[in-house]
């Protein structure tokens, strides 16, 4: 029998070989984003404020590697992008759950994935953000019969970006997620470079 992925939904693998693989890639995967600079606080708040571009370069190449196979895979038959799990766009819920994400992730310098890694690594300060999202998590699921209209609002459904600007889903999704990686890029680089001579400036 040929390979087709993603393996489970394809039915390929059981259930039970499905989380042992997957505990083996989120082992591997903790480990590259320790040697990646993910697994400290400092190197990730740092991005907000334009003085360490590391984790925005890791990011981009991850995104641009991964979206990279999974056109070639999708176009050469090893993948059947019908089965690949997609999550509904829900654009209220998402715009204010991103700003409350990403303003704890600034005072923070965690998100989920990455404090689990400086947990993992004795971090103390990334154990106290797991308590807090857990209880924050805790809190949520006991009042959500309260948000859950809120919760719902602006459904899109399956929304992908070839929706948005029309064209193939593979080509048009690719080419519009390469341009914005490069664009992102290219901003992260110049804010660094206006903030490295303001403070250049300042120390004269």
């Amino acid at each position: 029998m040929d390979w087709l992925f993603p393996l489970f939904t394809t039915g390929q693998i059981t259930s039970n070989l499905n989380l042992f693989i997957g505990l083996f890639i989120g082992i591997g995967f903790g480990f590259v984003l320790e040697k990646a600079g993910f697994g400290t606080s400092k190197h990730i708040a740092t991005v907000f404020y334009f003085r360490n571009l590391r984790v925005t370069q890791t990011m981009i190449a991850a995104i641009v590697t991964a979206t990279t196979w999974v056109v070639i895979f999708s176009y050469m038959g090893w993948m059947d992008f019908s089965k690949v799990f997609i999550p509904i766009t829900y654009v209220w819920p998402y715009l204010v759950g991103g700003i409350i994400f990403g303003a704890g992730m600034v005072m923070s310098g965690w998100c989920p994935g990455t404090s689990v890694v400086g947990m993992v690594t004795g971090k103390v300060d990334a154990v106290i953000f797991v308590v807090g999202m857990l209880v924050g998590m805790l809190v949520y699921f006991q009042t959500y019969p309260y948000f859950e209209n809120f919760a719902n609002s602006g459904n899109l459904g399956r929304y992908t970006i070839d929706k948005l600007v029309g064209g193939d889903m593979f080509t048009t999704s690719y080419l519009v997620t390469i341009i914005l990686a490069i664009g992102l890029g290219v901003f992260m680089h110049t804010m660094k470079r206006v903030v490295d001579k303001k403070r250049s400036l300042e120390n004269e």
